[in-house]
């Protein structure tokens, strides 16, 4: 019985970290190049499941194979560090641009990866050799001198004391980051969620640095690799758990992807607008349509916002393509079918109507079917079909809502509008 669940307990903690293997994968392809400090909390999440497994199979591994393909990726656990500190700080700046002396923290993995050469063009028997003994009881890797540069002991010291240094170097970031008490995005929802992100984020650190001295502890003390894994077992599940409670906070908050909003207002151009790009189309109408709900009051104010005048300029022109192809008529028309078809993550999109435009998207796509049956309305396009039939024409699902939001528009009904202009 205990056989089983030890089996079991392995087989959870292999599922764990190659599940976690994907996450950022899912990070980069959801960032879209947006923020670029994202790509270091997508290095810190890869290279940490890298480095669980590397350790699952250092630990209960069985497939010989395996364990000297694993061998060979102990360097990239120097990169785990890196990432967190950049990531915070990037998040904190506001930039994520590396300086001169940032290369530094980037040493040690340069020195493993070169300590590791040798090993890498030694013969695959040399390797499945290492990986025996990995496999048997015997602790002794330093007979092997599988890393030129660093020995496995120096190399087990370094690794503790670089885990310390980063989380105690995250927590510096965090008290020395000091926003000024009228600063308007203090006040702001986003402000919070990834203040408290990242002091959740730091915090984790900080319990896996000092679950894995304990693990390291034990590895010291105990030379009997069956009793480290009675000892330290649970070590290496506790640090799979709070892996997978970081996967699933950054899953289920995805605004923490955005992190702090930027600081600056600006003022909206007609250059800059969707409308003035009228000319770049050829449906005026379309333009008009779109310009008819996308006002905005001239050298109007822009609260401080996660998405820079770029980027929001971007998914307005997108968004003015996507109305200049009317894909608003269509009765399927939701927020993930326009942003397949402009290739901007739904989240931006959520964010950008419900937080600089102010608006919901259903109500936004709503207002425009209005405006282009009011149009037809005025042209006498729809002699030949009731007014419940249009609606359904236009993308309307429900005839209640038609009228609900041709009355939000007009203030009429669409006969008390069609009666007005007859």
């Amino acid at each position: 019985m205990h056989l089983k669940n030890q089996q079991d307990l392995d087989s959870l903690i292999a599922y764990i970290c190659l599940t976690g293997m994907f996450l950022p994968l899912v990070v980069l392809f959801y960032n879209k190049g947006y923020l670029s400090a994202n790509r270091y909390l997508a290095g810190f999440l890869f290279f940490s499941a890298l480095y669980l497994l590397e350790n699952f199979y250092f630990f209960y591994g069985k497939s010989l194979f395996r364990i000297a393909f694993f061998t060979t990726t102990h360097a990239f656990f120097y990169l785990i560090g890196p990432c967190a500190f950049f990531y915070v700080r990037s998040i904190l700046k506001d930039n994520s641009k590396l300086g001169k002396i940032d290369y530094l923290h980037f040493a040690l993995f340069a020195i493993s990866v070169v300590g590791y050469v040798p090993y890498f063009f030694s013969s695959w028997d040399y390797k499945l050799t290492i990986a025996q003994n990995i496999y048997s009881n015997n602790w002794d890797m330093a007979a092997f001198h599988i890393n030129k540069i660093i020995p496995h002991k120096i190399d087990q010291g370094l690794n503790v004391v670089q885990t310390y240094f980063y989380a105690i170097s995250l927590w510096y970031l965090l008290w020395h980051h000091k926003k000024v008490a009228n600063n308007p995005i203090v006040g702001t929802t986003q402000y919070r969620l990834i203040r408290n992100w990242l002091f959740i984020f730091t915090g984790l650190v900080t319990i896996i640095t000092l679950n894995f001295t304990v693990a390291m502890a034990n590895m010291w003390i105990y030379d009997d690799k069956s009793v480290f894994l009675n000892k330290a077992s649970v070590a290496l599940l506790f640090a799979a758990i709070i892996y997978v409670g970081m996967n699933m906070t950054v899953m289920f908050f995805p605004n923490i992807m955005y992190g702090l909003p930027f600081d600056h207002a600006y003022k909206h151009s007609n250059e800059a607008s969707p409308a003035g790009l009228a000319s770049n189309h050829n449906d005026d109408s379309e333009i008009d349509s779109y310009a008819a709900v996308n006002q905005k009051p001239s050298g109007s104010k822009i609260e401080p916002q996660l998405f820079s005048i770029d980027y929001v300029t971007n998914i307005e022109e997108l968004l003015l393509q996507s109305v200049a192809q009317q894909t608003y008529l269509q009765s399927d028309c939701g927020l993930s079918k326009i942003s397949d078809e402009i290739r901007i993550p739904a989240h931006h999109l959520t964010y950008y109507f419900n937080n600089i435009k102010k608006e919901s998207f259903s109500n936004w796509r709503n207002q425009l079917r209005v405006v282009h049956v009011i149009r037809n309305l005025n042209e006498g396009k729809i002699n030949t079909l009731t007014i419940e039939a249009f609606g359904e024409q236009v993308g309307f699902k429900s005839y209640s809502t038609f009228i609900r939001s041709f009355k939000k528009v007009t203030g009429k009904t669409p006969s008390d509008y069609l009666e007005s202009i007859s």
